[in-house]
């Protein structure tokens, strides 16, 4: 490894070696694919905070008749899909205690806005 390289990955707090082919010396990056949404399907979800409680927004407004998620994070339930929308019934989740909360929501989520955690 070039000594530039080493430099570098010793000042990074946190670094995946794992893909690093030591035959070759060379990393191997796996391609991205975003993540697929499916009808009829449970996710973790976390959702973008300019979403979350802001029912002045288009989203608010427009798709879901004034109404925002209440929480970052949310298991939902995908029962629509539209282009880049999806439709959920979802429950709120905290991420710190790993339990449901009594938080629900029904609305449009846009898939660029929210990240998936896992599929349930």
């Amino acid at each position: 490894m070039r000594s530039i390289i080493k430099k570098q990955l010793a000042e990074v707090n946190y670094a995946d070696l794992s893909n690093f082919n030591k035959e070759t010396n060379s990393f191997i990056i796996p391609k991205y694919n975003k993540p697929k949404y499916e009808l009829n399907r449970m996710y973790l979800i976390q959702v973008a905070g300019v979403l979350v409680n802001n029912t002045d927004s288009v989203l608010a407004s427009n798709w879901n008749n004034g109404t925002a998620p209440k929480t970052n994070y949310l298991k939902i339930y995908v029962s629509k899909i539209v282009g880049k929308m999806i439709y959920v019934d979802s429950i709120g989740f905290n991420f710190e205690t790993k339990r449901d909360t009594s938080l629900t929501w029904t609305g449009w989520l846009p898939v660029e806005q929210i990240t998936q955690l896992a599929v349930l």
